[in-house]
């Protein structure tokens, strides 16, 4: 009785947070696409937990009939959530007709099963959740690396665009979904207080990172070869800017804004550096950036702290910093200090 008392605390819990931060995005002004979008999905899933709850009071839930017409019900916050996923990782893409795609499968499955309560569609569309999550966290393996190329191409800091964190959140998928099956097949209130449990923590992990993330479009760069004439000035203003003007310690130099700098397109001088240099953008500028972190170093010793020389070489958090130095150096900042 405990356990199901607070198995029912749990639930109602996790509706109302999806309740009210769907309804806090969905409905404040000047809300980005992004946190919109989120709220619409929010206010889903607490769909999907509300009907749960007004189920448990009813005699019906022991009704196999309705039972599985409620997990199949449940199936299609896979797709919802999958929509959303997809806009993080390109601006744009989770279209009205997009979503109906997704959601058609799920749909047109609940409907068959209203009319004809059979057992292939229920374990059909089961088999059919779980290779859809498995394609599309596949899919977003390589679609984050994609993402993450592309940012290296065009940004010296990656700090709040970068959706590398969404591997974290594919993990975190993959336990709710074990546990929403095993919650499926066995009558277990624990089992069911671990799944709402590990959905919220999902989602507060998402909210986290998706209210902090700026999206950013992603612009193919054509492989455009230049002229011996046109590299040769590449270079030259190239070394100019970044010896004599530093316009590495601008902490939001983008490779639009270099290239405007220069005095070409963004095309010719991200080929210039992939093909000539052998390196990207993001590690080009950060390397002149951790040079200068290391001269003030060795000129200051352990007079400066690691934040003044984070900021003084143009980087603009100190986990970014450490990020690269470490990658650099091959060590800590700290542990770099103590063989000075």
């Amino acid at each position: 009785m405990v356990g199901e008392r607070l198995f029912y605390f749990i639930h109602g819990f996790v509706t109302m947070f999806f309740l009210m931060a769907g309804l806090q995005r969905c409905f404040r002004r000047n809300v980005s696409r992004l946190k919109r979008l989120c709220g619409y999905i929010l206010l889903y899933w607490a769909f999907l937990e509300f009907k749960d709850l007004l189920f448990y009071t009813e005699p019906l839930v022991r009704n196999d009939y309705f039972t599985n017409l409620l997990v199949i019900f449940d199936m299609t916050a896979v797709p919802a959530g999958i929509c959303f996923a997809m806009e993080m990782v390109s601006v744009g893409w989770c279209s009205p007709r997009r979503l109906f795609l997704n959601m058609l499968p799920f749909v047109a499955a609940l409907i068959l099963y209203i009319f004809f309560a059979s057992d292939i569609i229920f374990n059909a569309l089961f088999i059919y959740t779980g290779a859809y999550s498995v394609v599309m966290i596949i899919y977003f393996y390589f679609a984050i690396k994609r993402h993450y190329r592309f940012l290296e191409d065009n940004f010296s800091n990656t700090e709040n665009v970068s959706v590398g964190w969404l591997t974290g959140v594919a993990f975190m998928l993959v336990v709710c979904l074990v546990l929403w099956t095993l919650s499926c097949y066995f009558t277990s209130w624990v089992v069911d207080g671990c799944y709402q449990v590990s959905l919220l923590l999902m989602w507060v992990v998402i909210l986290y990172y998706a209210d902090h993330h700026k999206p950013v479009k992603m612009h193919a760069v054509s492989s455009v070869k230049e002229s011996d004439d046109v590299e040769s000035m590449l270079g030259a203003k190239l070394e100019q800017l970044m010896s004599d003007d530093e316009v590495w310690k601008n902490p939001r130099l983008s490779l639009a804004d270099l290239a405007m700098q220069i005095g070409t397109n963004r095309t010719y001088l991200s080929n210039y550096l992939n093909s000539n240099l052998n390196t990207t953008f993001y590690d080009y500028i950060n390397g002149y950036r951790i040079e200068a972190a290391l001269r003030m170093m060795h000129e200051a010793g352990a007079s400066r702290t690691m934040t003044e020389i984070a900021e003084d070489s143009g980087f603009n958090s100190i986990s970014t910093f450490r990020r690269v130095f470490r990658r650099v150096k091959g060590c800590s900042f700290g542990e770099y200090r103590q063989k000075l």
